[in-house]
């Protein structure tokens, strides 16, 4: 008698495969649909690093998000944001949704950023 393992595609033909487990909040698609979006709406670059402790680590992250404008020598726009914060944290329970939510930190200290900037009077 011979056993084979399951095909790869075996689920697919009985419609039982997923892409990834169903969550109730962001997800990663969201975080780079955010990122995306982020660079589009505010005409930058937006870059993700997340660091660990080091060696011997308890597990906390640091996480890390940065918006590069690419801006004329003499303007008084900051050339980069950023925004950091450290998981697990007790707002939330999934990496995704924590760097979903700095997102938006990101996205509030850009419209700051903006805020702060002076027009001449003409």
């Amino acid at each position: 008698m011979m056993v084979s393992a399951p095909s790869a595609w075996e689920g697919k033909a009985k419609g039982m495969t997923t892409v990834g487990k169903p969550t109730n909040g962001p997800d990663w698609t969201d975080v780079a649909t955010m990122m995306s979006a982020l660079e589009s709406l505010h005409e930058c670059s937006v870059s993700l690093t997340v660091i660990t402790g080091g060696q011997g680590h308890n597990g906390r992250l640091t996480i890390t998000m940065l918006a590069t404008f690419a801006v004329l020598p003499g303007t008084e726009l900051a050339r980069t944001i950023v925004v950091s914060s450290t998981w697990p944290c007790v707002s939330c329970r999934e990496l995704a949704a924590h760097v979903y939510g700095g997102l938006y930190k990101l996205d509030f200290a850009i419209g700051e950023a903006y805020q702060q900037r002076f027009l001449p009077d003409t």
